[in-house]
């Protein structure tokens, strides 16, 4: 009896000591491959614009311009810049209140009032001087910004039409949150202007097109849109 039992002993110590290599193998392989395949697809799925001018033309199309018209337009009270408008563009929740800096350049809220115009309609809303801004209304002006004029909408167009660039694909309109993060505005807006004939365009070639026409500014060729 004394025999038997020191040999009953030894082995449960060496069944304990092999499983314990195994795993701590296993972890360190599966760390390495995990990583790899996560980081491979997002790449080809945001193809990255080689120029600001690419950039531009990627982001336009998923800005929100809408014909609206100025059903209301008044001096803002604390702004001697600013006018304060309400611009129906065909939405359910009625005319949104926008602020344009327009007062320098148009003597009367009468010159305004009745107007169809464009409108930016999926920026964030802000406050101007305390008055809801929630859109921006979009004009023709000099490189000095010393004379503005509003862009001049084709008659038959209605409120609530949205712009399309010429060739560009039609795209559905970014969240304002997504035009703030991604910065769309920024990559786009020193890219309008007017060509020689006055028609408003993204890079001079992708016209503001609406199935009533074309957008433009007769007395402002080659000029700025913002």
């Amino acid at each position: 009896s004394n025999t038997a039992a020191p040999k009953a002993k030894p082995p449960p110590k060496v069944v304990q000591e092999k499983p314990k290599a195994p795993p701590a193998e296993k972890k360190k392989e599966k760390k390495p491959k995990a990583p790899k395949p996560a980081k491979a697809p997002p790449a080809p799925a945001l193809p990255e614009p080689s120029t600001p001018e690419e950039a531009c033309e990627q982001a336009a199309p998923l800005l929100d311009i809408r014909v609206g018209t100025v059903t209301k337009c008044w001096e803002h009270p604390e702004a001697e810049k600013l006018y304060c408008e309400e611009i129906d563009i065909g939405e359910k929740e009625g005319p949104r209140t926008i602020a344009s800096g327009l007062r320098p350049f148009y003597a009367s809220a009468d010159l305004i009032q009745g107007r169809q115009v464009l409108v930016f309609a999926n920026l964030k809303a802000r406050n101007m001087q305390g008055f809801r801004s929630n859109g921006m209304v979009l004009c023709a002006s000099t490189p000095d910004h010393s004379k503005v004029e509003l862009l001049a909408v084709p008659d038959g167009a209605k409120n609530g039409d949205r712009v399309r660039f010429g060739d560009l694909k039609v795209m559905e309109a970014a969240k304002p949150a997504q035009v703030q993060k991604k910065k769309l505005l920024e990559k786009v807006i020193g890219y309008l202007k007017t060509d020689s004939k006055g028609v408003a365009t993204v890079l001079g070639k992708h016209a503001f097109t609406l199935d009533a026409g074309v957008i433009s500014a007769p007395n402002f060729p080659d000029s700025v849109i913002g």
